[in-house]
């Protein structure tokens, strides 16, 4: 595996994530989630887009997962709500799942399967980690305290899960890389 490249997209995912948590005062806010998200996973990877012209790639990437995100939420609002707190689990593990598969598109998986599973496991972790941050809140981290925190574990540990789907490949012991 290419840790550095894990490192970068992951962290990509991160700062979009805080950039969106800075920008969700806005009318339209909602819809920079999913833009920035797409675009912090593809131009992380820009090298590995599928596509013969990357930016054509790079804005159906943006065009699907906004769409993927407005199918999720209302799948999530309107089916899902009356089950209650598994509401949260399912909604996350289908969001992650819909954008790896808009990512698959442009970012092929070397390992399809493994990845999905590593991908769902990290979206169903979302939830027991938000609760365990809002109940015990990190005084030196003001942002994480809040129900925003969702936000940016969610694209954390989707964004990292997909970073390992992207660059994961059999060890050989002559790369080094």
């Amino acid at each position: 595996m290419q840790i550095i490249r894990i490192a970068m997209t992951s962290l990509c995912c991160i700062l979009a994530s805080i950039i969106f948590l800075v920008c969700i005062k806005w009318d339209w806010s909602l819809i920079l989630m999913p833009i920035l998200m797409s675009l912090a996973v593809s131009l992380s990877n820009f090298d590995k887009i599928s596509f013969p012209k990357k930016l054509t790639g790079i804005l159906l990437h943006c065009f699907l997962s906004i769409v993927i995100f407005v199918m999720t939420v209302g799948t999530t609002v309107s089916i899902l709500f009356p089950m209650g707190l598994y509401t949260m689990y399912i909604g996350s593990a289908l969001a992650a799942i819909l954008f790896t598969l808009n990512t698959n598109v442009i970012l092929t998986f070397p390992r399809f399967w493994l990845s999905m599973a590593i991908i769902i496991g990290l979206s169903l972790l979302v939830w027991p980690i938000a609760e365990y941050i809002h109940a015990h809140p990190l005084s030196k981290f003001t942002f994480l305290n809040g129900r925003e925190s969702i936000v940016i574990i969610w694209s954390t540990l989707v964004g990292f899960g997909v970073a390992i789907g992207i660059h994961h490949r059999k060890y050989n012991p002559d790369d080094n890389s």
